[in-house]
């Protein structure tokens, strides 16, 4: 009998072990959204859902998405939703809205936002509460929900899209892939260690949902004001309709509204003969003068001789790869692999929770050796955590070959919470070498992939489907094999008093324009770029009649405060980076890391004695994801734990004592 209960014991473990791994907890097979409640019963849960208009002018778009909060429940409710947006959002309004009612928010520093939230909540009033968690993750409360009532949350921000040789690409964030918390690694010179992130950035994330359900469906419509036929306009997320009056595009989804389950991807190409070196957009707020100048410099370069490239390919093969994933990845690295020549030499890394490397140094790129690294390549599954930090160390600490150019190709969803400890990495380790990110998978974190290509003076690169991978690679490679122009510098006429951000320009590769945010005094008629290619280069650009557009004033805030974020990469503290960011985000009421958005309606709803039910909303698990538990051993690991448990078991219970 006792043996029977070890093993039924045993048999529990292994099964709870599997069911945390892998079920699907978000209902239990009814036909309603429901939330399991401490006591273990089944709930109506709140229900989410978001419309999103967008109205793009130029590099500029302009989004307003709406989350509708509705309680299907018995009593009152507060609600809260990590929303994922874009990472180059400058969020500058936000507006409640109960019934026929509209209650502005105000913008206020973080922790009194939070308190104003706070009290009102207990006060039984009506209130929202949105804060920023990371560059391109907000979180939304809502409190005071009543039985059967909707309460929405309207949000607005203003983006800067970066075209790439006439190419735009929109991407609208409607979920995440939750985040691997990465293991502390020992700081350089020092013996403690560097703080990870100790709580999951994104809350909650559910599995799927029935495609035609009550909740998490994404109304999507945009306008593209181009003022002239485009060269294509294309979705490799969704299936869209779009259709041009002469003067602009009106772009909706077939489908609306869509399961929030992946990210909503629009790309369009200009016509060739559509580009121009110079475009500037001004606007005037009070009397100060706010520019974005889009310079192009010149497409013929001085030279186009090639430097031997010593190339790092990195590849995740953590469990968030798993699936779809992972063969995006592997084949996006195979096709980098064709694109050596003979002179170069490369290595190849894959990480999870360990890192593994192909060569113990990196080899000439002979076809013996492209043939191994394209059979290793292939043969690489996913499981396992995300630890990035130790193969970046590793990639950008080797001793660097005379004469070659190094560059490290990294290929990953980016789903780690400890993004700064990463770009500080790179920040630190750099020197002469350039980091190129390669996004994977249908809601990649663009924050740190981007971030990381800035920092590593590179290109980010997104892959948004299997069938775009190959002409995504070449446009990489391209870049990549391209002459750059560096030490980029701004000459003004004299007279003219700008701030300009970014300050320090970055280099600039093939047919990819400058965007420049300025606050100046007047605008100028011409200016002077000067750089080198890697000779000495200048050009000179007369600026056209500037067209007036709405938030660039926001645009250069939001670059003002990203630039004084990347001070914290650079060893600054958070009280010197607060005493910058904060007067801006004030001023242009933008949302920031502190500044938050609150408001309140005046009328209490709720007897404070009447019970409130919290609730943490979920994100939708992203379409070509599979959940995974967020521990370095991942699901693999537990498999194998679990085996080994009861191997265990059994040779204990079979193990009899020799007697002498």
């Amino acid at each position: 009998m006792k043996t029977a209960l070890i093993w039924l014991v045993l048999l529990g473990t292994l099964a709870s072990l599997t069911a945390h791994a892998g079920t699907d907890n978000n209902h239990p097979g009814t036909g309603s959204f429901l939330l399991r409640a401490d006591d273990g019963s089944w709930q109506p849960a709140l229900l989410l859902n978001t419309d999103m208009q967008v109205q793009v002018s130029g590099p500029v778009a302009e989004v307003q998405i709406r989350q509708s909060f509705s309680n299907p429940g018995g009593t009152f409710a507060e609600g809260r939703y990590v929303l994922p947006t874009s990472e180059g959002a400058a969020v500058h309004a936000m507006t409640l809205e109960v019934g026929e009612r509209r209650i502005n928010g105000v913008i206020q520093e973080r922790e009194q936002a939070r308190k104003t939230y706070e009290q009102a909540r207990d006060n039984g009033q009506q209130t929202g509460l949105v804060e920023q968690e990371r560059p391109n993750l907000f979180s939304t409360s809502v409190a005071n929900i009543g039985a059967g009532d909707t309460i929405s949350v309207i949000i607005r921000y203003t983006e800067l899209l970066q075209p790439d040789a006439g190419r735009y690409s929109l991407r609208l964030p409607l979920t995440m892939t939750p985040r691997y918390n990465a293991r502390p690694q020992p700081v350089d010179g020092q013996q403690r260690t560097a703080q990870g992130s100790s709580t999951s950035p994104e809350g909650p994330i559910a599995g799927s949902l029935w495609r035609d359900g009550p909740s998490h469906q994404a109304d999507i419509h945009v306008t593209l004001n181009s003022g002239f036929a485009l060269h294509e306009v294309s979705s490799p997320s969704h299936a869209i309709s779009s259709h041009f009056d002469g003067r602009q595009y009106r772009i909706a989804l077939q489908d609306n509204p869509v399961v929030m389950d992946r990210d909503f991807v629009l790309n369009w190409q200009l016509p060739s003969e559509a580009g121009n070196q110079v475009a500037v957009f001004t606007e005037h707020v009070g009397d100060d003068h706010y520019a974005l100048m889009m310079l192009s410099p010149a497409a013929a370069p001085v030279s186009r001789e090639r430097q031997p490239r010593e190339v790092f390919l990195i590849i995740d093969t953590s469990g968030s790869m798993q699936g779809e994933r992972i063969r995006q990845a592997r084949d996006s690295l195979i096709h980098a692999l064709g694109r050596l020549q003979p002179e170069d030499r490369f290595n190849v890394l894959e990480f999870n929770s360990e890192y593994s490397m192909l060569y113990r140094e990196p080899v000439n790129a002979t076809e013996d050796n492209l043939n191994e690294a394209r059979s290793w390549v292939a043969g690489l599954p996913a499981g396992g955590g995300t630890e990035m930090l130790p193969v970046l160390r590793a990639a950008l600490t080797q001793p660097n070959e005379p004469g070659y150019l190094r560059q490290l190709i990294f290929i990953t969803d980016g789903s780690v919470s400890n993004e700064r400890e990463v770009l500080k990495m790179i920040e630190q380790r750099l020197r002469q070498a350039r980091v190129f990110t390669v996004g994977i998978g249908a809601s990649p974190n663009s924050f740190l992939l981007r971030k990381a290509a800035e920092v590593g003076r590179g290109q980010f690169t997104s892959i948004d489907d299997r069938a775009g991978i190959g002409a995504a690679m070449e446009r990489l490679f391209e870049k990549l094999e391209s002459p750059v122009l560096t030490h980029l510098q701004l000459e003004l006429p004299e007279g003219i008093e700008a701030e300009i951000w970014p300050q320090k320009l970055p280099d600039l590769y093939s047919d990819q324009p400058l965007l420049i945010a300025m606050k100046l005094n007047q605008l100028p008629e011409k200016i002077a770029l000067h750089g080198q290619q890697p000779e000495a280069w200048e050009q000179h650009l007369q600026i056209p009649e500037p067209q007036q557009g709405n938030g660039i004033a926001k645009l250069w805030a939001r670059r003002k405060i990203e630039a004084a974020m990347d001070r914290l990469n650079q060893g600054a503290g958070e009280d010197e980076v607060r005493d910058l960011i904060l007067p801006v985000a004030l001023e242009h009421q933008l949302m920031s890391r502190f500044t938050s958005f609150v408001a309140v309606e005046e009328q209490p709803v709720r007897d404070a004695d009447e019970p409130l039910d919290s609730q943490l909303v979920p994100n939708l698990n992203p379409v070509d994801h599979r959940l995974y538990p967020q521990t370095s051993l991942g699901l693999t690991g537990l498999w194998a734990l679990a085996l080994a448990l009861l191997l265990a078991a059994f040779l204990v219970l079979n193990w009899k004592p020799r007697h002498a």
